[in-house]
């Protein structure tokens, strides 16, 4: 199912809106004309626009126009709003605008005019699809090389996220503005985003395959999407790597640990490396209770499978972490001592869940490209 707006009224539910997108958030309702204001993907999983519709649940009317990612702030009375609106082709902008039919109030607020924008000559992603063998549909985004320096089969960088509540691949400045990605791919590097089944803004049935079982079909997806653009000619198979934070630096592993034999390094940070030892409300929801789900709770630990890793790996966590306690990485260097595994290790005794401090995510920055250039 998807998330949808319902009526409850004297006993009864009634649908306001449905179909197989989902409503993101209630933006206001009007109760004097029975009109409701709300944000969602009706018109795709990677935008996100304002509609409204009536309390009757009739024709739902789609108010943004522009393709990309739409954030409003509605007044009081429902007759003006804010849009904070960016896209891959768009850095932010916030403006004031009007619900009125009649009416063509447009005030921009704030508009990006970073020099650096035109300086740069970001090149946004190519947007793509990837279809599993269930005809499940994941949503890609792949930074390609300039074409005129370098040729394909490119040295590929799986960049990674994959854990629910989270959506990367969307039509969205923030993935124009990668930095990371953006140099890598300025180096020659093919790097490439999925959005794995379990991710967020597809409806339950998509998200529900990681229940009972972290860290496995998130791999096979990602996989699945790097073995088509193997097959394609554009990755290099033999120089494949993957870098991810918290649960991206726990999938990151799972990939190192479970297809040595595709990716040669990973990069992981403040990487949740067993579920037993994250915050209940978050695990349980996905994971069960551990005392139903001990197989569960074993295959989907990093621990249990640091006997496979065999490629080059990078630690980094903040030692004040407050999300994932550097408890997780202290268990996974023990494991990783125990078998006789090498590392890098990258600390940050000052720092909590990402490195906020300039000079240590400068830092930070050029000990992970240095490393990805070194070993991919």
């Amino acid at each position: 199912g998807f998330k949808h707006i319902y009526l409850f009224s004297e006993g009864k539910l009634t649908a306001i809106t449905k179909g197989e997108w989902q409503v993101d958030s209630i933006e206001s309702i009007d109760e004097d004309s029975g009109i409701i204001f709300f944000t969602g993907t009706k018109d795709g999983y990677t935008e996100k626009h304002l509609y409204r519709t009536c309390l009757e649940g009739k024709a739902v009317e789609r108010i943004t126009a522009e393709t990309g990612l739409h954030n409003v702030l509605l007044n009081g009375k429902a007759k003006l709003f804010v849009d904070i609106f960016n896209s891959l082709h768009s850095a932010p902008t916030v403006t004031l605008k009007t619900l009125e039919i009649d009416s063509d109030i447009e005030i921009i607020i704030h508009e990006s005019k970073d020099e650096r924008i035109k300086r740069y000559k970001l090149e946004p992603p190519e947007l793509v699809k990837f279809t599993v063998d269930n005809g499940t549909e994941l949503s890609g985004a792949i930074y390609y090389p300039n074409s005129k320096e370098f040729e394909p089969p490119y040295p590929t960088v799986l960049s990674v996220y994959g854990g629910p509540h989270v959506q990367m691949v969307a039509n969205s400045w923030f993935l124009t503005a990668s930095m990371r990605a953006q140099y890598l791919r300025s180096k020659g590097y093919l790097v490439l985003v999925v959005d794995n089944r379990g991710s967020a803004r597809r409806g339950l049935q998509y998200e529900a395959p990681i229940k009972y079982s972290m860290g496995k079909v998130e791999v096979e997806d990602q996989v699945f999407a790097l073995n088509v653009l193997i097959k394609t000619g554009v990755v290099d198979k033999d120089r494949i790597g993957v870098y991810g934070w918290s649960y991206g630096g726990y999938i990151s592993l799972m990939c190192l640990a479970q297809k040595p034999d595709l990716f040669k390094a990973a990069v992981s940070g403040a990487p949740v490396t067993s579920w037993d030892g994250y915050d209940t409300h978050y695990t349980e929801r996905y994971m069960g209770i551990p005392s139903k789900n001990q197989a569960g709770y074993e295959e989907s630990s990093v621990l249990s499978h640091v006997s496979t890793i065999e490629g080059k790996l990078m630690l980094v966590h903040g030692l004040l972490d407050e999300n994932v306690h550097f408890r997780h990485t202290a268990r996974l260097i023990n494991s990783l001592n125990a078998a006789g595994k090498e590392y890098d290790l990258l600390l940050f005794p000052e720092e909590r869940h990402m490195p906020r401090r300039l000079e240590d995510r400068a830092y930070m920055e050029r000990r992970i490209l240095g490393f990805l250039e070194e070993n991919v």
